[in-house]
């Protein structure tokens, strides 16, 4: 059996639609946890009245504690061995749980197993590209050296276990929050990708988080220390996990480059190992931002 953990907060327009999506696979052995995280609409009542219908679907209801705390408590209440992760505004394929069930099948030794995953804008489905060969399906290696970006929430199945043992979702964070368990899991098990899209991204979806400000108490990169470990211990890995991080605090950096909380990111990371395209950008911010908006 397979557990599908789906946390929910305001998604009363997307809700059914996920669902069905999960009640139209071709594997049948699932159970369908839901998490309300104190929504406000009518989502709760939207997966009520579909519950009714089948009793593959649990419905947990929590105060609000963010998308992290949401998962975490589905993770707690899910009763396989292997849990499928699908946010209440994304849909599957018919066949995405048989095609995962077989690669748990096919690749026992995993903690991890991801498909490829594309997104729908008004109604239109595109696939997404991956640095892998069309079809490809096996054990992934040389993640870090590869700069490879294989693993979305809602186109895995992570092992319960592996969840557990790497700290699961780290509820301070709600912005990376998935990548930061995907990278645990890399760090410290085997992992499996399949590329072929099976899973898909709802662009139009209410109450989208990508569509917010971020944070920066609840956005990955500003947490860099809790990677100290591997960060010391694999070279790779610090060069891709520091990238990621300075990339993606540039824009505040740009806005002030004085914020107590972008210095103490960069303190941790040594420029000196990057290309000086990436080095400039932080001694030159606004020359660098000129630069960028001549080139589009």
């Amino acid at each position: 059996m397979i557990s599908v953990v789906i946390p929910l907060y305001n998604k009363q327009n997307s809700v059914a639609d996920t669902l069905r999506s999960v009640l139209r696979q071709s594997y049948p052995d699932f159970e369908i946890v839901v998490v309300d995280d104190g929504s406000t609409d009518s989502s709760a009542a939207v997966v009520a009245e579909i519950t009714r219908s089948d009793d593959r679907i649990r419905i947990i209801q929590k105060k609000n504690g963010g998308v992290s705390s949401a998962r975490n408590a589905g993770i707690s209440e899910s009763k396989s061995e292997f849990i499928a992760f699908l946010d209440a505004d994304d849909i599957w394929e018919p066949e995405y749980l048989a095609e995962q069930h077989q690669l748990i099948t096919d690749f026992p030794q995993a903690a991890l197993w991801g498909t490829a995953f594309g997104h729908i804008t008004d109604g239109q489905r595109y696939t997404n590209h991956f640095k892998l060969d069309e079809g490809y399906r096996e054990i992934v290696t040389d993640y870090w050296s590869r700069k490879l970006y294989l693993y979305w929430t809602s186109a895995v199945v992570a092992r319960k276990s592996a969840l557990e043992a790497v700290g699961l979702f780290d509820e301070r964070i709600s912005y990376g929050e998935d990548i930061d368990v995907w990278y645990r899991l890399i760090l410290n098990y085997q992992v499996v990708f399949y590329n072929r899209t099976l899973a898909y991204y709802c662009f139009d979806a209410e109450n989208r988080a990508m569509n917010k400000p971020i944070p920066k108490d609840k956005y990955l990169p500003f947490y860099i220390g809790k990677y100290a470990a591997y960060r010391s211990s694999n070279a790779e890995f610090r060069k891709y996990f520091d990238t990621e991080c300075l990339n993606r605090i540039f824009p505040y950096y740009l806005h002030d480059k004085l914020d107590k909380d972008v210095s103490g990111v960069l303190r941790e990371i040594n420029l000196s190992e990057f290309k000086f395209s990436m080095r400039w950008r932080f001694v030159f911010p606004g020359l660098y931002a000129l630069y960028r908006s001549l080139k589009k």
